[in-house]
């Protein structure tokens, strides 16, 4: 059975190779950005390509709200490039090799069943601060996730007004 986290638990962190060839860690993501992770068993099914596909339509709201979108699964790296690919992803797939699905509460899909997904919104504390699992459709908690993470504010909205002066100089220059 897998663990379940709840809200304003510590997001279980991770080190995985992307369908973009690189190897992502939450706990270098979220500093900068918070994080929309779903997590996911079967690329091929129509529900969740549904759900990616409307994980991408939301990209710039998202953005917006300081946040960015992962998505995780057990599938193979070459299934999931292929999705990424046919759906235009603006975002990052996961392979999850190491079954860091489970420390989400997510339990690989029983035979001849599929796992329901999930989606979890991590702040930059790398807290979780909001969850659905199972998530119904992305589409409908969309409004959810994009109201709670409205009230993050932009990552540097902390910092005292001469790091700013010098991070724009070093921009600028």
């Amino acid at each position: 059975m897998a663990d379940r986290i709840s809200i304003g638990d510590q997001a279980p962190d991770f080190d995985l190779t992307s369908t973009e060839g690189s190897l992502l860690m939450l706990r270098d993501e979220v500093p900068r950005t918070a994080v929309v992770l779903y997590v996911f068993s079967d690329p091929a099914s129509e529900r969740v390509r549904r759900d990616l596909q409307a994980l991408g339509r939301h990209k710039e709201a998202l953005r917006k709200v300081h946040a960015k979108v992962l998505g995780l699964s057990r599938a193979d790296l070459a299934s999931l490039q292929k999705v990424q690919a046919e759906l235009k992803l603006p975002f990052p797939l996961l392979h999850d090799d190491r079954d860091f699905s489970s420390r989400y509460g997510v339990a690989a899909p029983q035979e001849g069943q599929e796992a329901a997904p999930a989606l979890y919104v991590v702040n930059r504390q790398q807290n979780v601060l909001w969850l659905s699992n199972p998530v119904a459709a992305v589409e409908q908690a969309m409004p959810e996730v994009l109201k709670s993470l409205k009230d993050q504010g932009s990552p540097t909205g902390n910092y005292p007004r001469a790091v700013i002066n010098r991070l724009v100089d070093r921009w600028v220059n």
